[in-house]
C-alpha cells in the first residue's frame, strides 16, 4: 500500500512539473504592467524597419512574381499592395512623433497588432485560396515563424495562432483548391508543423523574455545604488584616466576598515593594485582586489564580518567587479545593523545568506563578471571564525612561527557562475586560539614573475607555499610580508591581503585540568552522579564562567548526564559547549540527538524544535553529512513536517541508496 502510493505520488509530482508549465507566474501578476511597458519599449526599437520593410518587402512579388505564377488571382495585387500601404501609412504615424513631438510611438504594442493581423490573416486567407501551390504555402509558414521574434504578450500569440488557422481553414472551404496531389499533402504537412512549432517557440521565448524582464527589473530595484555608480562610470568612458579616476573614488569609501581598540579580534589591510595612473598631478591606483570588513552583531555577540574579492579581469573591468562587490557587501552590513530579524540568525545562516546575496547579483551578468572570495565573519570572544571560500586562495594560519593552509577541501566555484548551486554551500569553521593570524590573499600572491628575457618571455611562479615561507619569514607582520614577496619576485597581478589576528586580553580557555581529572577517575571507577557534581562544582567555584569558557567541561557534563538518561540537561550542557567553543561541528549532530531523545521524555515540541535548529546548522556546514539528514528528516516527521522531511530524505538517498535507516523512515513517511 505504501509503495503503491509512493508510486501514485511520484507520477503526481510529474504531472504538476508538467502541468506547471501552463500554469500563470504569480510574477505576471504583481509585473505585469511593467512588463507590458516593457514591451512596448522592445517594440518601438523595431517600429521604422518594421515599417520600411513592410512598404518594400512584397513589391517585387506584387508587380512580377505573383501575375507569372498566378494571373488567374489578380486580388494578390492589392493584398501586397496593402501591406506597402500598412507600412507607408505607418511611417507617417511614426514621423509625427519624430518631426512634430506628437506621442505617436507610444501606441508601439498597437502598431505591432496592426502589422501581424495585416500580415498572419490575409496571408493565411490568400494562402487557403491556392493552398494546392506549395511556394505560398511556404510563404505562410515564413510569416507564422517570424511573429514569434515579435515581442508581444503571451496570449495574443493564441489569439493570432487561432485566427490564422480559422481564416486559413475557412479559405480552403470557400474555394476548395486541389490539396490531394502528394505535393500539397507534403506542404500542408509543413504548414501544421509550422502551426505547432509557433505555438511551442511563442511560448518558450515569451516565457524567456519575462523571466528575463523579471529577473533584471528585481536587480534594478534592489541594487540602485549600483547601477547609479556604474552608469556614471560609463559617462566619463571617453577619457580614460578620468573614468579611472571616477572608478578609483567610488572604489575607495567601499574599502573599509571597522576595527574597535578593545576587540580581541583586529584587521589589517594590505592593498596593492596593480595598475597605477595619475589625474590631475594625484597619482591613483586601481584594480579588481576588494577587501573590507566590518564589525557586526549577531545573536548577541560581536562579529567582525570580512570580505577579499578578486574580480576577474584587469584595470576597469576588474574595479567593475570590485565596485560591485563592495556596493552589496556593504548593503549587506547595513540591512544586518538595522534588522534585528537578520541579527537573530544563526552565524552559519547569516554567512550562507550572505554569500547567497552575492551570488545571486553576479549570477546577472550572464559570466562577464566573475569573482573569487572568501567571506567570513569572526566571534570576538572565542575567536570562532566562519568562512566560505568561492575558488579564493586558501587562507593561511600562521601560529607559533609555522604557517599552514586552511580549508583545502572547498569545492565552491565563483561567484557568478551561475552553475554554482549544484554544487552545495559549505561553511567551514575554525576556532582562533590567542596569538594566532589568519591571512586572505588574491592569487597576485602566487603570481609572481621569478624571470624575465629580453624578449618578454617570463617564468611565473607554480608553488603556491612560496606565500607560506613569505609568512613565516616576515613573522605574521603583514607589511613585511610585501617585502618577502616581491625579494622573490615581481608582482604581476593586483595584490591583496587581509589579515586576522586574536589577541583576547586573556585566554578565556582556561579549562579546570584538576576538576577534570578528578571527575574522570570517578566516573572510570562507575560513580557518573559524583562525577557530574565535581565538574559542576568547580565550574561554581571559578566564580567567572562568563567570562572563561569551559567547552570540555561541558562536553563531559553532556556524555554523563547522557549516561543517566537526563537528556535535557545532557542537551542544555551540548549546547553549552558549542557557545563556548562553536567550531566543534559534530557536537551540533550530538545535540540534536539529545534535544530529541529529550523529546521522547517529555513530549514538548520545543525539544524538537532546538533538535531540528542544530541540524540546520550543521547542514550549512556540513550538507553531506548522511546521519544528520537522516536525524533531521526524522525530527521534521515528528513535527508534522513531512514535506520537509521528504526533501531531507531525497538528499540522504542520493548519499547512500541502499541505507536501511532511510528505507524504514520512508516507511513512516
Amino acid at each position: 500500500m505504501s509503495y503503491t502510493s509512493s508510486r501514485a505520488g511520484s507520477f503526481q509530482n510529474k504531472w504538476n512539473s508538467i502541468l506547471g508549465f501552463f500554469k500563470k507566474d504569480q510574477d505576471r501578476e504583481v509585473y505585469e504592467k511593467e512588463y507590458v511597458d516593457d514591451l512596448k519599449r522592445q517594440n518601438r526599437a523595431i517600429q521604422y524597419p518594421g515599417a520600411v520593410l513592410a512598404m518594400f518587402v512584397w513589391l517585387g512579388f506584387a508587380f512580377g512574381t505573383d501575375q507569372k505564377l498566378h494571373p488567374e488571382f489578380p486580388e494578390l495585387f492589392y493584398f501586397r499592395i496593402g501591406f506597402s500601404i500598412v507600412g507607408v501609412l505607418s511611417l507617417i504615424f511614426l514621423l509625427l512623433d519624430t518631426l512634430f513631438k506628437i506621442p505617436t510611438r507610444k501606441y508601439s504594442l498597437e502598431m505591432a497588432y496592426v502589422f501581424i493581423a495585416y500580415l498572419l490573416l490575409c496571408t493565411s486567407f490568400f494562402t487557403g485560396r491556392i493552398a494546392d501551390d506549395p511556394n505560398y504555402v511556404s510563404g505562410l509558414q515564413i510569416a507564422l515563424i517570424t511573429i514569434v521574434f515579435v515581442p508581444l504578450p503571451k496570449n495574443s500569440y493564441f489569439v493570432f495562432l487561432l485566427l490564422s488557422l480559422i481564416s486559413f481553414v475557412g479559405s480552403v472551404l470557400i474555394y476548395s483548391p486541389n490539396l490531394s496531389t502528394p505535393q500539397a499533402a507534403y506542404s500542408m504537412q509543413n504548414l501544421g508543423i509550422a502551426f505547432l512549432l509557433t505555438l511551442v517557440f511563442s511560448i518558450i521565448l515569451e516565457r524567456y523574455r519575462f523571466v528575463s524582464f523579471v529577473s533584471r527589473f528585481k536587480i534594478q530595484e534592489s541594487n540602485r545604488e549600483i547601477s547609479e555608480k556604474m552608469q556614471q562610470i560609463q559617462a566619463l568612458k571617453e577619457k580614460q584616466d578620468g573614468d579611472y579616476f571616477l572608478t578609483a573614488l567610488l572604489l575607495s569609501p567601499l574599502i573599509k576598515l571597522d576595527n574597535s581598540e578593545n576587540s580581541a579580534v583586529k584587521v589589517e589591510f594590505l592593498l596593492d593594485q596593480y595598475k597605477k595612473f595619475s589625474f590631475k598631478d594625484k597619482d591613483y591606483e586601481l584594480g579588481g582586489d576588494f577587501l573590507s570588513a566590518y564589525i557586526v552583531k549577531i545573536q548577541d555577540r560581536e562579529y567582525t564580518a570580512f570580505i577579499n574579492g578578486d574580480a576577474m579581469g584587469k584595470s576597469i573591468q576588474g574595479a567593475g567587479g570590485a565596485l560591485v562587490l563592495g556596493s552589496v557587501f556593504n548593503s549587506i552590513i547595513s540591512r544586518t545593523r538595522l534588522s534585528p530579524e537578520i541579527q537573530s540568525k544563526s552565524p552559519e545562516r547569516w554567512l550562507k545568506e550572505a554569500f547567497i546575496d552575492l551570488q545571486n547579483v553576479f549570477e546577472t551578468f550572464d559570466g562577464f563578471m566573475l569573482i573569487s572570495a572568501v567571506l567570513g565573519i569572526v566571534e570576538h570572544s572565542t575567536g570562532a571564525m566562519y568562512y566560505i571560500n568561492a575558488e579564493h586562495p586558501w587562507p593561511v594560519l600562521y601560529r607559533d612561527g609555522k604557517a599552514m593552509f586552511l580549508g583545502a577541501e572547498s569545492n565552491i566555484r565563483k561567484l557568478g557562475i551561475s552553475e554554482m548551486f549544484g554544487s552545495k554551500i559549505q561553511v567551514q569553521t575554525f576556532r582562533m586560539l590567542p596569538g594566532d593570524t589568519i591571512f586572505c590573499g588574491s592569487d597576485g600572491r602566487d603570481d609572481l614573475v621569478l624571470e624575465e628575457d629580453f624578449s618578454g618571455k617570463r617564468v611565473m611562479n607554480e608553488d603556491e607555499t612560496i606565500f607560506l615561507a613569505s609568512v613565516e619569514e616576515s613573522g605574521g607582520e603583514l607589511k613585511t610580508i610585501r617585502r618577502s614577496l616581491i625579494s622573490r619576485g615581481k608582482l604581476s597581478d593586483d595584490l591583496s591581503i587581509l589579515s586576522i589576528s586574536y589577541n583576547p586580553s586573556r585566554n578565556p580557555y582556561m579549562e579546570d585540568k584538576k576538576s577534570i581529572s578528578e571527575a574522570e577517575s570517578v566516573f572510570q571507577k562507575g560513580n557518573t552522579k559524583d562525577a557530574i557534581r565535581i565538574l559542576e562544582e568547580g565550574l561554581n567555584r571559578s566564580g567567572t564562567v562568563g567570562e572563561r569558557y569551559f567547552p570540555q567541561v561541558a562536553k563531559l557534563l553532556s556524555r554523563w548526564y547522557d549516561k543517566i538518561s537526563e537528556f535535557k540537561k545532557a542537551a542544555e550542557w551540548a549546547e553549552k559547549s558549542i557557545t563556548w567553543d562553536p567550531s566543534e561541528t559534530e557536537l551540533l549532530f550530538y545535540s540534536s540527538i539529545l534535544w530529541k531523545k529529550a523529546y521522547t521524555q517529555k513530549k514538548d515540541t520545543e525539544y524538537l524544535r532546538s533538535a531540528a535548529e542544530l541540524g540546520e546548522k550543521l547542514r550549512v556546514r556540513s550538507p553531506n553529512h548522511l546521519k544528520n539528514l537522516i536525524n533531521l528528516s526524522d525530527i521534521y516527521r515528528l513535527l508534522g513536517n513531512s514535506f520537509r522531511a521528504k526533501k531531507l530524505l531525497e538528499e540522504a538517498s542520493i548519499l547512500s541508496p541502499d541505507d536501511p535507516k532511510i528505507a524504514e523512515l520512508k516507511k513512516r513517511l
